[in-house]
């Protein structure tokens, strides 16, 4: 059961995710107009647009490697695990608010208090993004700012 909840959850962001990337259909009638369009006076106006997709990669890494424990809202709380071993997962949305983003990517590349270190699973640029993912998402962050480079520790 929890599989099958995990696969919908993974499967309604990548849908979503996908559908954040389509460009909206162009319903204009053709310009017979043989003089070149004007260009924009700054290209950095549609800079916003692209926002949203940044994290898309993150999201997806995120249902997949996180929602099972911390849940898609991030809030966490009990979980057990296939071995009947019961956790306490902490809430994303208040554990790690204030600790620096370095800290947060020491937490998911080395694991500890029942979390499993994902430093081989993970890439520093992938688990910086997941930083930047749980910022915007679970502490009202904008995810402009790049998080601290993860640092394995051996």
């Amino acid at each position: 059961m929890k599989f099958f909840k995990l696969f919908l959850v993974t499967t309604a962001l990548a849908l979503f995710a996908l559908a954040c990337g389509n460009d909206a259909p162009d319903n204009r009638t053709a310009n017979t107009n043989t003089r070149p369009a004007a260009t924009a006076a700054t290209p950095a106006a549609s800079t916003p647009n692209a926002a949203p997709d940044e994290l898309a990669a993150a999201a997806g890494d995120f249902a997949r490697f996180c929602i099972g424990c911390h849940k898609a809202d991030g809030t966490g709380g009990p979980f057990e695990l296939e071995d009947g071993a019961k956790l306490k997962v902490p809430s994303l949305r208040e554990r790690g608010r204030k600790d620096p983003d370095k800290e947060l990517a020491d937490q998911i590349v080395n694991g500890g208090d029942g979390m499993p270190a994902f430093k081989n699973r993970l890439d520093e640029e992938r688990i910086n993004s997941l930083v930047r993912f749980i910022r915007r998402e679970f502490h009202g962050q904008t995810a402009t700012g790049a998080a601290s480079p993860a640092a394995p520790s051996h």
